[in-house]
């Protein structure tokens, strides 16, 4: 049950609606982003132990354990929205991770205001790193007015959540278009563990350009994905 509050959030508040989201957080590993105490700890959630939701850390990025008690902020993404909820630490089982206080509600925000169009495997469409000049371009798997997701090879290209990425997004048949992308949050790529897809937001275009997406898109859309 969700429940809309007036800026357009939506709210988990049944406990057993809140249990089973954060079950399924855990199943799918989505990065969270552990901050507040004076800390910001990346990591993942575990699957919970009786009803304690439990952070595991990312033993690459080493963070010290904020005090017992403290208040914290969990954010996280899903492939279509943004989560956040406020906990406290319990304490520290033996395996390692952090004991969480079951939240008294989850926000789901961040909807995407436009529509994305998959384009996965569509040949034209991809994406270059303007500060790597001569590298292979990447692949686009999804693209909108708002934002992109492209697959890369994290063993090459590795892209950390709220990171600024300059870049030139190339669809068939348009010149590129350069645009400046927030990384927002990654996953698997299907089927293929080696790869992962980063999905971000366009924090800066020039108009020409803005316009020219818009219109490519209105008729991609129109044409059911044909150019």
């Amino acid at each position: 049950m969700e429940a809309r509050s007036e800026a357009g959030s939506l709210w988990l508040t049944r406990p057993q609606d809140i249990n089973v989201h954060l079950a399924c957080a855990a199943s799918e590993r989505r990065p969270v982003l552990l901050s507040g105490a004076g800390i910001a700890a990346r990591g993942a959630f575990a699957e919970r132990v009786d009803e304690w939701p439990l952070f595991v850390p990312d033993p690459k990025a080493p963070t010290p354990l904020p005090r017992l008690g403290a208040t914290v902020k969990c954010d996280y993404y899903a492939r279509n929205d943004a989560y956040s909820f406020f906990t406290r630490l319990v304490s520290l089982d033996i395996q390692g991770r952090w004991v969480l206080q079951s939240p008294l509600a989850v926000e789901r925000c961040d909807r995407r205001a436009a529509p994305r169009h998959l384009v996965v495997g569509v040949s034209g469409f991809c994406f270059s790193l303007c500060d790597l000049p001569g590298q292979p371009l990447l692949g686009l798997y999804d693209i909108s007015s708002a934002g992109v997701s492209f697959v890369a090879d994290p063993r090459r290209h590795r892209f950390e959540f709220e990171e600024q990425v300059i870049g030139q997004v190339h669809m068939p048949g348009e010149m590129p278009l350069t645009v400046e992308l927030e990384v927002r949050h990654s996953r698997d790529f299907p089927r293929q563990p080696n790869l992962r897809i980063y999905g971000t937001r366009i924090t800066r275009i020039s108009k020409e350009h803005e316009h020219l997406l818009a219109e490519f898109l209105t008729h991609w859309h129109r044409a059911g994905g044909v150019v």
